[in-house]
């Protein structure tokens, strides 16, 4: 015979449970001592430092405005997912950590079902030129692509996608990731090694080029 709940008592012992977590002080960011995989395709001398606790980027107001706006459409798409649910699609998940990993960790932003497949979804918020980018030739920016990959490599779940939202006009562009386990290994080889050789042996690397997009750890000015 099957108990009958009791959603009276369940109440009262829950009793503010939800406003005690809401009315929580944020703590401010901690460090996992490991390697996010948002940082993938980033300097490792400002990753070791950032570990050591002898550097710490600053951002400006404008720059913290900015992260906020992504912020702002990060949660509008999964609000947008969750009420447009149909047969053929269902949000399985928003905020997932990967699964446990010695040296990384990372949070995928979201896993649908889609016509009964599984598919990682990046959402990435962009600017006009990005979106034209994107839109005329497709050409999305290798370190994004890989922090997919390495999100289908982890979880098992090989369909995935870059999700990028204008700023300015709210379109939508949709870059698929093909998985690749060879390049997922050498990335995951890649920061095993930073830990191993660098990291655990106190061993600063060497300053990187920059890139495309500079490093100011480094002191180098972007190419353009």
């Amino acid at each position: 015979m099957q108990k009958k709940l009791n959603f009276r008592e369940s109440d009262n012992k829950n009793n503010n449970m939800i406003s005690e977590i809401l009315n929580k002080k944020n703590e401010g960011h901690v460090s996992s001592g490991k390697f996010s995989i948002s940082s993938v395709g980033s300097c490792f001398r400002k990753k070791y430092l950032e570990l050591k606790g002898l550097y710490h980027e600053e951002f400006g107001i404008e720059a913290q405005r900015i992260f906020n706006i992504g912020n702002v459409v990060h949660r509008q798409i999964i609000a947008e997912l969750i009420e447009k649910e149909s047969p053929d699609f269902h949000l399985v998940a928003s905020e997932i950590n990967i699964p446990e990993h010695k040296y990384l960790s990372g949070r995928i932003d979201a896993i649908a079902c889609i016509k009964e497949e599984n598919v990682i979804i990046d959402i990435k918020s962009a600017g006009s030129w990005t979106m034209k980018k994107i839109r005329e030739s497709g050409e999305v920016d290798d370190n994004y692509k890989d922090q997919v990959l390495l999100y289908m490599h982890l979880t098992g779940i090989h369909k995935g996608m870059l999700l990028f939202v204008g700023k300015e006009k709210g379109d939508l562009e949709e870059v698929m990731v093909e998985y690749n386990e060879t390049r997922a290994k050498r990335l995951l080889e890649e920061i095993e090694n930073f830990f191993k050789n660098y990291v655990e042996k106190n061993i600063e690397p060497t300053k990187c080029n920059g890139g495309s997009w500079g490093c100011d750890c480094c002191g180098v000015k972007k190419q353009w």
